[in-house]
């Protein structure tokens, strides 16, 4: 079983040909309700490649949180710690996708739902493997510090944080954590991936990794760096990539997958699925990951 914590968002996807250099009226080509989130997106990858898993999050009691419910009611992915917030609205966001497949978005939490502090019940179990998405930082911070104190595997999804203590404990705490590009070079003050991995290792002797979309993953190991460069592909969607991604490398770590393994299938699960549109009904099953997985070209070592 995988746990997966973090918001879950409503997403209205709106389609456009290309963005515009000015604020203009723009003809939507299509609409979109999609359940959204990293936590939540990658319960879903998990799922569909094969591992159970449950998400635990925050739910407003209004329309949204009845799509978002029925959602994961179709895919059979528990819900039953997440806390609801009676009077609040959930979380949503607007995303702007051009025909390039890349995207704008607005994101809206009301401050109710954020402001509720009640965590949820947890039964930390050696048979679990946790995966935490940062936005939900008192959560990220709980988990993260009862993995660490009980020997459990915790993916940690780093991507648009404020860096504070309470953030740097979840990273200390956490046993992989993965920050994208503009993450790592945030938390780091850095300019170099390499330089940046290479100063996160040797102040905490452990495993550090980045996103870089279509340039691939680097990561950093037993002292050593590696990158896994993604596969080309003809990109219709990205949204949700990365959380794919994350969703695939907890799926293949739990199943004691090498680090290298598990990376290299997480990126070929991102890869694939920026190759389709649909949201959570783009995310490719196992045996479809497999076969696709053939596409990558070998790791390498960084010297």
């Amino acid at each position: 079983m995988i746990v997966c914590v973090g918001p879950i968002f409503l997403d209205r996807v709106v389609k456009i040909d290309s963005f515009p250099e000015k604020p203009i009226k723009l003809v939507a080509k299509g609409l979109e309700k999609r359940l959204g989130g990293p936590a939540a997106v990658a319960s879903f990858a998990v799922n569909i490649l094969g591992e159970d898993s449950e998400l635990v999050s925050r739910f407003g009691d209004d329309d949204a949180a009845d799509f978002l419910q029925s959602e994961l009611n179709q895919y059979n992915i528990n819900f039953d710690k997440s806390i609801t917030v009676n009077g609040a609205l959930s979380s949503q966001s607007h995303i702007f996708e051009d025909n390039h497949g890349e995207r704008m978005l607005a994101v809206f939490n009301e401050k109710k739902l954020l402001g509720e502090k009640t965590l949820p019940s947890f039964n930390f179990t050696k048979e679990q493997t946790y995966l935490i998405d940062a936005h939900w930082i008192e959560a990220a911070h709980y988990v993260a510090k009862n993995t660490f104190d009980r020997s459990i595997k915790c993916v940690v999804d780093l991507d648009n944080f404020s860096k504070n203590k309470t953030l740097e404990e979840i990273i200390n705490y956490s046993s992989h954590p993965i920050f994208s590009e503009t993450g790592l070079l945030q938390y780091t003050n850095g300019k170099s991936i390499i330089d940046s991995l290479k100063n996160l290792y040797h102040d905490n002797n452990k495993f550090y990794a980045v996103t870089l979309g279509s340039e691939g993953v680097y990561w950093i190991d037993k002292g050593k760096i590696y990158h896994c460069s993604a596969p080309e592909i003809n990109v219709v969607e990205t949204n949700g990539a990365g959380d794919v991604f994350h969703g695939a490398f907890a799926r293949f770590i739990h199943a004691n997958k090498t680090i290298q393994e598990s990376i290299e299938l997480a990126t070929a699960a991102a890869s694939l699925k920026c190759s389709r549109s649909g949201g959570i009904r783009a995310i490719p099953n196992y045996n479809e990951l497999i076969k696709f997985s053939d596409q990558l070209k070998p790791t390498t070592e960084i010297k």
